[in-house]
């Protein structure tokens, strides 16, 4: 290892320590990695970096979940592969994490969840829906998990809100039922999933800011963890039960708090 791939590890297993990873067991990780684009290290090498980094901060028994997520495929008949399809739009640690040999990956054809680790297990047998109850993101809330965020502000990726929304049944969303062709062993056989979407008919408008009033809170109650390295990688994390809880108490208060304004909503009965 040069001397800049010694800095940069240094840099990276201290901002790890920094936002209290050290013997962290349970791990949701996405990011986004411009910041550190400027550095003269090899992509690939980076992703190493990052990856051994994660796994001598956090020590033994570890679990690293993912992002899998394939939206593209959602109305198309492209033949999901569990083991094989690539993640869309989830960053290059989200492809490179994929590329694990000793990986497990949720049965969603568009909204998956990744393991490495001893909890991966847990991935085998999920809800059918992307974000009810049942699905992987309830069963790492259920692990005390702690959302890693580098270089993505979480306001802007926290896909855990959508559980949140479909646990509360907020009415600017339904679920819909989706028939797509899945890969088992030298067969494709059709079966259905479910997602939640909004309703396109009536006008709905998400808030600008998005997930803002949540951390805003977050913040006021110093449950969020902020770090920025001397590589300009800026990382954050947070219990994902400590977002979840904050967010239903919005969603108990105000249902449409997530909207700009209540949706406009005449139902022909």
């Amino acid at each position: 290892m040069n001397k800049i791939q010694k800095t940069f590890s240094n840099e990276v297993f201290d901002a790890f320590k920094k936002i209290k990873l050290i013997n962290c067991k349970n791990i949701y990780i996405t990011s986004n990695l411009k910041q550190i684009g400027r550095i003269k290290i090899f992509k690939q090498k980076k992703l190493d970096i990052i990856y051994q980094s994660l796994i001598k901060v956090m020590g033994n028994k570890y679990s690293i979940f993912f992002p899998g997520a394939s939206m593209n495929l959602c109305n198309t008949f492209e033949t999901f592969d569990q083991k094989n399809t690539p993640s869309n739009k989830m960053g290059p640690l989200a492809e490179y994490l994929r590329t694990k040999k000793k990986y497990l990956r949720s049965l969603h054809p568009y909204w998956s969840i990744c393991c490495i680790g001893k909890n991966k297990n847990i991935l085998r047998n999920v809800s059918r829906h992307a974000y009810g109850m049942g699905s992987p993101w309830s069963k790492m809330l259920e692990l005390d998990t702690l959302q890693v965020n580098i270089g993505i502000n979480p306001e802007n990726a926290v896909t855990l809100i959508h559980h949140v929304e479909t646990v509360v049944g907020v009415p600017y969303r339904y679920n819909k039922e989706f028939l797509h062709p899945i890969k088992r062993g030298s067969k494709t056989i059709m079966e259905k999933f479910y997602l939640s979407v909004r309703f396109k008919k009536y006008k709905i408008e998400k808030k600008k800011k998005l997930n803002k009033h949540f951390f805003d809170k977050m913040k006021k109650k110093k449950l969020l963890n902020y770090y920025k390295s001397p590589n300009g990688m800026e990382i954050w994390s947070f219990k994902m039960s400590d977002f979840y809880k904050i967010a239903l108490n919005f969603f108990i208060k105000d249902i449409y708090n997530y909207l700009e304004k209540p949706m406009d909503i005449n139902l022909d009965i």
